[in-house]
């Protein structure tokens, strides 16, 4: 077993003897953890849907994503006790499995003296009996208050014997201290054995083959079938390419006496921020049976019908389809799953021959917001406004790793009266508090669109990370690390450099030399008309 200490040791055996007490009910296992933003609610006595729990527990309005988070208060029974949220998940010999997530504990309830904020792992036989466990301390009397700590540990390998887990966030309350309020957010659970959560965002993609639109790399999804649908997809470069002009052509023909749809992914998952893709011609005029997609999505380990009421797969959608009836309304905004209640919004709307419109989905920690406008990003305005909706629901999408997915798809079983196609301009992603005065340029039209800031690696990292980028001309530079707030941390380079590629280091510290604290940051690249940002997190 791994522990963090002595108090953890007795903390964690009272908490064992909770659970096989059977204070706790069972659940079956899952293939995913279930609700792991906690913003749906239980049922029969659960706070959240797809939670065991007990000890004293609840919800705090403070969360670091969406609306709710969870909350357990010390029991304050006069021993060491634990009150604690858990999960069953499958599990075998040898597997190890990584967790995430936010702990926060607020400055009227603070950990005092011993106790402790704790993450367990425990490995459980095909009886439910304990075989061993590890247990991780995330949060103490040392850690600060009213501030969201992200947290990022990895479990022993699972010992001969396991047939499931139990997953468990809790605190530990000594006999001696004052009763605590600990909460958590965004927790997820996610097997390291292969195919890993990295893997699998590539199994629909066995092809290789990636385009680059817009400054960045998009893989191509197929050759084979594949939902949405399903559908045949392919790959080839008669079905998906890039013109001269650097316009992105997506295709849904029959070639051959198959219909073969298309779709691409891009390689980055960019996080919160605003995504704008431009397509010009008639949406409008899309077959009835064809439907054309921009989303977020992410796959999981599994797909089960019965988890799909709390998004596991952080999609949502713009969509471009009369959904097989030719009287209904082409566009329509969704948050993932859509017959969940406020979950969709439909509108009508009709587009001129070589209309150039812009499609945006502006995705943040408590609230995402739709648009559609006519003209290119930079024509945003009421006036222009086709139209718009704010979701602020339950399955707001995690920033696990959603990638932006573009795909044109045919209905299943019904066949479009012609080959379709569809043609996309541009896309822009605008990064989440990047500092508005770093911000792209007036003026700077399409060239902001090209990609300069590559890639930061390793992320996250503890001695230190690389960052690479290019530049098309010689020009005056800022590369910097920001808080999540925008304040600047460090300054890495600022000043004139040659055309070409170039590299930087960040040891982790601050412009002073003290090592940052850990957590998430921007590495912003800024120049004459464009800001780039990607995040990296830092680890000690």
């Amino acid at each position: 077993m791994r522990i963090g200490s002595p108090v953890i040791e007795r903390a964690v055996l009272a908490l064992l003897l909770l659970i096989v007490s059977g204070i706790a009910g069972e659940v079956r296992g899952q293939c995913i953890l279930a609700n792991p933003s906690f913003e749906l609610p239980g049922t029969e006595g659960a706070v959240f849907g797809g939670w065991n729990q007990f000890g004293i527990v609840g919800e705090a309005g403070e969360a670091s994503h969406g609306a709710r988070a969870a909350r357990v208060r010390g029991p304050d029974s006069g021993a060491w006790d634990v009150s604690a949220y858990w999960q069953r998940l499958d599990s075998e010999p040898g597997e190890q499995w990584e967790v995430t997530g936010h702990v926060r504990h607020p400055a009227e309830r603070p950990l005092v003296g011993m106790n402790v904020a704790l993450v367990n792992v425990e490995w459980r036989d095909s009886g439910g009996q304990l075989i061993d466990y590890d247990s991780f301390e995330v949060a103490d009397s040392g850690t600060p208050t009213d501030a969201w700590i992200e947290f990022d540990l990895l479990s022993d390998p699972a010992p001969v014997g396991t047939v499931a887990i139990h997953f468990l966030v809790g605190v530990l309350q000594s006999p001696s201290d004052p009763t605590p309020d600990v909460y958590y957010d965004e927790v997820t659970i996610y097997s390291t054995g292969p195919p890993s959560i990295d893997e699998l965002q590539w199994v629909d993609f066995p092809g290789g083959r990636s385009v680059d639109f817009g400054g960045r790399s998009w893989r191509v999804k197929g050759p084979g079938y594949y939902g949405p649908g399903p559908n045949v997809f392919c790959d080839d470069s008669e079905c998906v390419w890039v013109d001269t002009e650097g316009k992105l052509h997506l295709t849904l023909a029959d070639r051959g006496g198959t219909w073969k749809s298309t779709e691409v992914a891009l390689e980055e998952a960019l996080g919160y921020g605003d995504y704008v893709l431009t397509t010009e011609g008639r949406l409008d005029r899309i077959d009835p049976h064809a439907v054309f997609g921009i989303f977020l999505w992410q796959y999981g380990p599994c797909w089960d019908e019965a988890y799909l009421w709390w998004n596991p797969y952080n999609e949502v959608d713009i969509e471009y389809s009369r959904w097989g009836d030719p009287g209904s309304d082409i566009g329509q905004f969704v948050a993932q799953p859509f017959d969940y209640p406020g979950n969709i919004e439909r509108f009508d709307a009709v587009f001129g021959e070589e209309e150039v419109t812009s499609h945006a989905i502006r995705w943040s920690a408590d609230r995402v917001d739709f648009r559609v406008w006519r003209g290119g990003p930079e024509d945003e305005s009421p006036a222009n406004l086709i139209h718009s909706w704010t979701y602020s629901g339950p399955h707001i999408p995690r920033p696990d790793q959603p990638r932006v997915h573009l795909n044109l798809w045919k209905l299943p079983d019904v066949f479009p009266s012609t080959d379709q196609e569809v043609v996309l301009r541009d896309f822009r992603f605008i990064p989440e508090h990047v500092p508005a005065d770093v911000g792209p340029r007036p003026g700077a039209g399409r060239a902001s669109s090209i990609r300069r800031l590559e890639l930061v690696r390793p992320s996250p990292f503890q001695v230190g990370t690389t960052i690479r980028f290019g530049l098309l001309h010689g020009e005056v530079v800022d590369l910097g690390v920001f808080s999540l707030e925008g304040r600047r941390v460090r300054t890495l380079y600022r000043g004139f450099l040659e055309a070409g590629r170039h590299g930087a280091d960040w040891d982790g510290r601050d412009d002073a030399g003290r090592p940052v604290s850990t957590g998430t940051y921007w590495i912003r690249l800024a120049g004459n008309g464009f800001a780039e940002a990607l995040r990296v997190i830092r680890l000690r």
